[in-house]
């Protein structure tokens, strides 16, 4: 029979070989769990990654799902940083999206400024938003160039106050979002263009950018 007075030492073990086998295990998932974006990119690189979770695109870059971004790494276009880039599409995501026309690339390295247009009468405004976030945050930070909101008609009041811009303002650099019921993305020599509705214009943007980054071609074969 016990010794009742051995009962809340017997109870005092059990609750610290409960804490101790909590520590344990709660620091085996933590080792087993890799936690920042070069552990990751590092995995990836070893082929140690589910497919939903990295892989490496045409045997050069490193893509990793983090945080439920995409993730990868380039060199600035001047070669002195290293750019941690997160995109909402990966590569593989966007493939059978061609970009049409041609872009002024001189014109695109020249410029210090690029405006970006939209209509804001528009009814999709959210996602032309979040497709103007992507492309002002990757632009500027970037390729360094000062981003200036503007307007594609002078129909609203805080248009009033801004330029108006479209693609045929040849001396400008243009990024134009355009809301419209057909999916397309193209170049116009000094002007950018993503039409459509809905995160379609989240994925143009991602095109676009994938293409200013030399990761994909206008067309991936």
């Amino acid at each position: 029979m016990k010794d009742p007075k051995n009962t809340p030492l017997i109870i005092s073990i059990s609750v610290i070989l409960l804490i101790l086998i909590s520590i344990f295990v709660f620091s085996f998932i933590n080792k087993s769990e890799p936690k920042t974006l070069e552990e990751l990119y590092i995995l990836n690189l070893q082929g140690k990654l589910k497919p939903s979770q990295g892989y490496v695109y045409k045997g050069v870059y490193s893509f990793i799902n983090f945080d439920n971004l995409w993730y990868t790494q380039i060199t600035s276009p001047q070669g002195k940083k290293i750019y941690d880039l997160a995109l909402r599409y990966s590569p593989k995501d966007l493939k059978e999206i061609t970009i049409e026309g041609k872009l002024d690339s001189n014109f695109f390295n020249n410029q210090t400024q690029f405006f970006v247009t939209f209509n804001h009468k528009g009814k999709d405004l959210s996602h032309v938003s979040l497709a103007i976030a992507d492309i002002d945050t990757h632009v500027s930070k970037v390729f360094e160039k000062e981003p200036i909101a503007a307007c594609d008609r002078n129909e609203t009041e805080a248009c009033k106050t801004r330029p108006i811009v479209t693609c045929d303002d040849a001396d400008k650099l243009v990024i134009y979002i355009k809301e419209s019921d057909r999916f397309r993305v193209y170049y116009n020599d000094n002007c950018i263009v993503v039409e459509g509705h809905d995160f379609d214009l989240v994925k143009g943007v991602d095109r676009i950018l994938y293409n200013l980054y030399d990761i994909m071609k206008q067309k991936e074969e």
